[in-house]
């Protein structure tokens, strides 16, 4: 049976936003596989999720498990959690004390979240947080057991409050730190936003973003067009 990477159909007329198929499986095919525990985790979020293309695919995970193992962080903050694959990711390349505070407003997942990260033996790497992101973000209770600043913010929650979350994480991570934002080519509506032709509000808001965040002075940024699109940015050094 094929993979599914849960990608929606590419809208036509847009151009290649990201990989064509046959490249995606070149690609995928010579890069180190998921291990066996995330491909368990992708089976059960497919086959137990109403929404499962919300889940990253495998060259997405792996290039955030590459990141992770490159930045070595001791703090990573995930804005959405959904069953916790990009979680995983992030874990993947922690320093010795490092770890993982994910946020989201749904708790009906945490039996395929905890089910998975104990098999993945990542579980005591986790710190889990249930609510809005914006609400957890203002409590301050990510500071109250660990004052670390973070590392790595990794964004994937609603859209309405991106910037937000961007001018939150400029102020509360290290320097060189790292933001990366996903689904910031919205499958290629952000092109018709650009020409006109689109008045999507998620695609506008998302436009409107990657604009900020070439903008803005205290970040050096790169767009990766990898599926839905990864906005990746480094926070300046202060002063």
């Amino acid at each position: 049976m094929a993979k599914r990477r849960g990608k929606p159909p590419r809208i036509p007329q847009l151009g290649n936003h990201g990989l064509d198929d046959a490249l995606h499986e070149y690609a995928t095919s010579w890069s180190s596989p998921e291990p066996q525990g995330l491909e368990a985790l992708r089976r059960a979020t497919w086959t137990q999720t109403v929404k499962p293309q919300m889940l990253c695919d495998e060259l997405q995970g792996r290039l955030v498990a590459m990141m992770s193992h490159m930045i070595r962080p001791q703090r990573v903050l995930e804005l959405g959690t959904f069953t916790g694959y990009a979680t995983a990711c992030w874990a993947e390349g922690l320093s010795e004390d490092g770890a993982v505070d994910t946020v989201d407003v749904n708790d009906e997942l945490h039996g395929i979240q905890s089910t998975h990260w104990e098999q993945l033996g990542i579980t005591h790497r986790i710190r889990r947080h249930v609510g809005k992101a914006l609400e957890v973000l203002q409590s301050g209770v990510l500071f109250q057991e660990d004052s670390r600043p973070l590392d790595v913010i990794f964004v994937d929650a609603d859209k309405e409050h991106q910037r937000t979350y961007v001018d939150w994480a400029v102020g509360h991570m290290r320097d060189g730190g790292w933001i990366v934002v996903d689904n910031v080519l919205w499958w290629g509506e952000v092109l018709r936003v650009v020409d006109g032709t689109s008045q999507d509000p998620y695609a506008t808001r998302i436009h409107e973003l990657n604009e900020y965040m070439k903008g803005h002075p205290e970040l050096d940024n790169v767009v990766l067009p990898l599926r839905d699109g990864l906005h990746v940015a480094r926070r300046k050094p202060r002063g």
